[in-house]
């Protein structure tokens, strides 16, 4: 049965293709007691990923709570999201006796603070240890139980967003919440967390790495030569098209990074060429389909997530600038060049330009070369980089 291109949201069941040697590590290494984090920048598939994690962990009968935080802006919303999504859960009648009233004395707690004021900070201060000491026990730790967190860093970035002056303590205090969550004696409870926006540059960024040391991450890569070209193959099989081998390796080497969405997105490009404008598949339709694609909007959250660099945001963008302008690639000194040309502190320029060098890898927009250059990660992302936002 072909897959479905499907370009926007996670892909789940039968849409979802390849990585069968990660999911069986994986599967292995929570049945073993372990928490993962989904080690990849955005667009690879992570929450796709975890999805099938759910889906075993469901085959073998355990309790799976998936939660998605884009929407959560505040510790007080995560709390009622988390608990309306566990009362939604077919397991929860089995639990709710054991937790009495636990429950109902969470919600009296927030429902008694104010929207609004100063009050609300105090109030929300005075009941936070009691509120999420309680929300700990409400779980069972005895029942084999997998717990999706979807887009967490969306979610820890509002915390700072909300309160300038305190919101690293609240990230520092919820990430070491979840810390004591997963130490608890004995417990069954495993946890799978992944996000748009990388969690371990987050935490690197914000000198809280250490929240996170006792859990393993698991990189998740680019599809291989091979499996990509069936990829394509089975998009292409999915619209009654054909794609020969000699032009699925033409659009691999436009893309330069075998990513699932990008396939995905050129692919839904050269399929609208060829059903509504008549063209034949061939590498001028192709060139035609990337021509397009670098200029809409599929790419735009790759400038926007820049934002939640903060401080570094204005020193990443002079950064992808110079390497947008350089396909071969700009060497450490001259990069460290470009940078104290603004700063004018060696030290700090040194300390910006290791910690962004470091993030901006992560985040998949850049590579190291063996000629010890910086390029972009991906031919795609540069043109679409130089042509939306330097030219």
């Amino acid at each position: 049965m072909p897959i479905n291109n499907i370009t926007g949201s996670p892909v789940e069941g039968e849409n979802f293709y390849g990585r069968e040697k990660e999911l069986d590590f994986a599967w292995n290494q929570i049945k073993k007691g372990n928490s993962l984090i989904l080690s990849a920048p955005r667009r690879v598939g992570k929450s796709s990923f975890a999805k099938k994690m759910l889906e075993f962990a469901k085959k073998e009968n355990w309790n799976t709570l998936e939660i998605n935080l884009e929407e959560v802006k505040s510790e007080e919303g995560f709390i009622r999201l988390f608990i309306e999504k566990i009362e939604a859960e077919k397991w929860w009648p089995k639990i709710k006796n054991r937790t009495g009233s636990l429950r109902d004395q969470i919600f009296e707690s927030i429902k008694s603070i104010e929207i609004f004021g100063a009050k609300t900070s105090i109030e929300w201060k005075s009941k936070k240890d009691d509120i999420y000491c309680k929300l700990k026990k409400i779980l069972d730790h005895d029942e084999d139980t997998l717990i999706m967190v979807d887009e967490l860093t969306i979610l820890l970035s509002c915390f700072i967003k909300n309160d300038k002056k305190n919101g690293i303590s609240d990230v520092e205090y919820f990430l070491n919440w979840l810390r004591s969550f997963r130490q608890v004696s004995g417990t069954k409870i495993r946890w799978i967390f992944c996000s748009s926006i990388g969690i371990d540059n987050f935490t690197n960024m914000n000198n809280l790495s250490y929240t996170l040391n006792d859990i393993n991450s698991l990189p998740i890569d680019e599809f291989n030569a091979k499996q990509s070209k069936e990829f394509l193959k089975q998009l292409a099989k999915s619209e009654k098209l054909d794609i020969n081998d000699k032009q699925a390796e033409y659009i691999l080497h436009k893309l330069g990074w075998n990513l699932p969405y990008f396939m995905q997105i050129l692919f839904s490009n050269i399929n609208q060429l060829h059903k509504i404008h008549d063209k034949a598949i061939s590498e001028n339709t192709i060139d035609q389909a990337y021509s397009s694609l670098i200029n809409e909007k599929h790419l735009n959250t790759w400038d926007e997530r820049l934002k939640e660099y903060n401080d570094y945001e204005s020193h990443a963008r002079s950064i992808l600038k110079q390497l947008s302008k350089n396909k071969d690639g700009v060497n450490r000194n001259n990069l460290y060049n470009l940078l104290y040309s603004g700063i004018n502190d060696p030290d700090k320029t040194e300390k910006y330009l290791s910690k962004l060098l470091y993030i901006l890898k992560n985040d998949g927009y850049i590579i190291d070369t063996r000629e010890a250059k910086y390029v972009f990660r991906s031919p795609l992302l540069r043109d679409f980089w130089f042509n939306r936002i330097v030219k």
